[in-house]
């Protein structure tokens, strides 16, 4: 009888360079084809507490963490988002993860005086969804109307002194140098210029494909795991993907949670095959 046990891979973090605060896991306004997240039929009021959120602020004062994302769902539909990203600029530089529908120019305006009345260096980085320059076949992925909703949050950003960051899942596996220039023709026609910076094109990531993960040196994986970790009102997860996902949860606050990912879920084994971030920088 052969009594061997079968060990998930492991990817062990290098450093915390970023934090994933998961405001809500269960709260959009958009029901995008791809997402990851299974929405209930009744809105679920799972919105993370300020008492979370200045717990693990307060844990990672002195960590030497590079940027603290607000992500979700959709984080802005969070009844104290404003409160939330001043709490966290004073720590260090926030990103928002956000569909951009809820960015009308009074929102970039406002969100612009929040980071200028701020006393240090840290700044406000947005990254918006949108992920077809076309706006039928975007709507078609992320629901009639968000194509003009999401470029016009681009252009108000833009109008307010932000770059904003176009977070473009790959659909349909078009060539990276295509998109690029398609949205660049687009932003060109109200002033702004982007460069390959303004752009995160991540594939196309699928439910319940699991790809064999053998013969991958994960002492050099560059995943999202193998340097950030993602809080969430359930605990500290490995990464956005898993917050909801107990094979990913790895402890219960940022003061004690495991270094060390498992290779478990479909995703994951997806994700190692593409060794790329799908939500940190990557010139970091």
């Amino acid at each position: 009888m052969n009594n061997s046990i079968i060990k998930a891979p492991v990817v062990v973090m290098k450093e915390l360079e970023s934090v994933f605060f998961v405001l809500t896991m269960k709260n959009c306004n958009l029901r995008c084809s791809h997402c990851y997240i299974d929405f209930p039929r009744k809105p679920q009021k799972d919105f993370i507490s300020l008492d979370k959120i200045k717990t693990s602020l307060s844990q990672l004062r002195n960590s030497g963490v590079k940027y603290l994302h607000l992500s979700g769902a959709e984080p802005m539909l969070h009844p104290d988002f404003n409160t939330i990203l001043r709490m966290c600029l004073r720590v260090s530089s926030v990103v928002i993860h956000t569909n951009g529908t809820m960015i009308n120019d009074k929102k970039a305006r406002f969100l612009r005086k929040v980071e200028d009345e701020k006393n240090n260096d840290n700044e406000i980085i947005f990254r918006v969804g949108i992920d077809h320059f076309d706006e039928e076949t975007n709507d078609s992925i992320r629901g009639r109307g968000s194509y003009r909703k999401s470029m016009n949050a681009v252009k108000s950003l833009y109008k307010y002194d932000f770059n904003p960051i176009l977070t473009i899942v790959n659909h349909f596996d078009l060539d990276e140098s295509v998109i690029k220039t398609e949205f660049s023709k687009i932003c060109s026609e109200f002033g702004f210029e982007v460069e390959d910076l303004n752009f995160k094109i991540i594939p196309l990531l699928k439910k319940g494909v699991y790809k064999n993960a053998e013969n991958i040196d994960y002492s050099i994986m560059n995943t999202d795991c193998s340097r950030s970790r993602t809080v969430s009102a359930n605990g500290v997860f490995t990464c956005p993907l898993l917050s909801d996902d107990n094979r990913g949860l790895t402890g219960s606050d940022i003061s004690d949670f495991s270094p060390k990912a498992y290779i478990e879920s479909d995703f994951c084994t997806q994700c190692v095959k593409n060794n790329k971030s799908l939500f940190c920088f990557d010139w970091v």
